[in-house]
């Protein structure tokens, strides 16, 4: 008995061609796309946006922005709107800004308080990138300015503990040269604490400074389960065609796709009901004023809401059996939140597949409540997110409807 019903079952999943694909090729295909994710999330892996602004444009740092924009650890590029370098970091077009405010070589004896020759500016939001970017470049500067940081301690020793000896002085210049003649290879990827205040950090706070990762997650987490709901109300249409239904909805005004069309509008205001709560939830226990601007929120909520009705139902049009439904849409919604920044923020995942993320409704779902609730953009600054779920909603809604009209009898 025990050996027929294996022999039932594995007739029944060689016969349905598309099941098969499913249970075997897809998690391989699933396991390397993971794989590139994850492979970026590394502090050493992690492929950031990185600008440099020389604002002393001396021979000096003229040299340092040469080696910062030559080092592949750090990938930076000038900055094409000095001007506007900070805001290109609040905004997320970048992930890292280095300021390079004096020359590295000034004497820091000279003013005490005066502010460190490099700054990182980075964003709240993606916490991990000052640290990485300022350990590169503490890196950089040991390995191809060594004699920097070992001027700087000798001039603050002469200063702290009395001057050197004609002698001593005459030591320290020759160690100083030799010093910048050799070429010192880094030895270790462990970042290091200090460069003898070379390089300082600046993190930039959004319209909730405490509270940057937990609004990115917010949203991050609200698709992700909007996407979840919507594949799993939508198989409901798998059901209707093996059990014979279609053929009495078929007889209702305005055929299937009146019915399709009615699971889109349900699982809208489903999604619509599910982020509410997620957000009130993020309200009351972690502070997330997320009705500052309650319009602008419910066009976010709504739009985001259609889009994962619109996937859901074009995913279960496109399936002949529930066990093709359920795996295709576990696959559909585990990879388009791993892509598009639900699972891991995209900052930190290589190039290619941050931009690959794009082609997501989690990727502009994210970016649209970002903007709303870190940001604080203004409406004209979402039209771009809100036109591309809209769209997508549209599109993936009206291709259910019309395989609808293909699909009954």
């Amino acid at each position: 008995m025990i050996a027929t019903v294996v022999r039932i079952m594995a007739l029944g999943l060689l016969r349905d061609r598309g099941a098969l694909l499913m249970v075997f090729a897809l998690p391989p295909l699933m396991f390397c796309v993971f794989a590139e994710v994850f492979s970026g999330t590394g502090a050493d892996a992690l492929e950031l946006r990185v600008h440099v602004v020389d604002e002393v444009g001396s021979p000096q740092t003229e040299a340092l922005v040469e080696a910062l924009v030559g080092s592949p650890a750090l990938g930076a590029v000038r900055s094409p709107r000095p001007a506007d370098a900070e805001a290109s970091v609040s905004g997320g077009e970048i992930d890292a800004l280095i300021r390079i405010r004096s020359e590295p070589s000034r004497d820091p004896t000279a003013d005490l308080d005066a502010p460190a020759p490099v700054l990182i500016v980075s964003d709240a939001s993606r916490g991990l990138a000052g640290p990485v970017v300022a350990a590169r470049v503490q890196r950089l500067l040991q390995r191809e300015f060594p004699e920097l940081g070992v001027a700087r301690a000798a001039s603050l020793i002469d200063a702290l503990a009395g001057p050197y000896t004609d002698e001593q002085q005459e030591l320290l210049e020759i160690a100083l040269e030799e010093i910048a003649r050799e070429e010192l290879a880094a030895t270790s990827d462990e970042e290091d604490a200090s460069q003898d205040g070379l390089v300082a950090r600046q993190v930039l706070s959004g319209i909730d400074p405490d509270r940057g990762g937990i609004t990115y997650y917010a949203g991050a987490v609200a698709i992700l389960f909007l996407l979840f709901a919507a594949m799993q109300g939508a198989i409901s249409m798998i059901d209707e065609r093996t059990s014979g239904i279609v053929d009495r909805l078929v007889a209702t005004p305005g055929g299937y796709p009146t019915v399709v069309a009615g699971k889109a509008i349900f699982l809208t205001l489903q999604g619509l009901v599910q982020v509410t709560l997620i957000f009130i939830v993020a309200g009351l226990f972690y502070g997330v004023a997320w009705l500052e601007q309650p319009g602008a929120w419910l066009v976010t909520a709504l739009l985001a809401s259609a889009a994962a009705a619109g996937l859901g139902l074009l995913t279960a049009s496109l399936c002949r059996s529930r066990q093709q439904a359920q795996t295709a849409s576990s696959f559909v919604v585990l990879i388009l939140s791993a892509v598009g920044g639900s699972m891991v923020p995209r900052f930190m995942m290589p190039g290619w597949l941050r931009e690959l993320g794009w082609l997501t409704p989690n990727a502009w779902a994210i970016d649209a409540w970002q903007g709303l609730l870190w940001r604080g953009d203004a409406l004209a600054d979402l039209v771009v997110p809100w036109s591309v779920l809209g769209l997508g909603a549209l599109v993936a809604i009206g291709a259910s409807l019309w395989m609808a009209r293909r699909i009954a009898p």
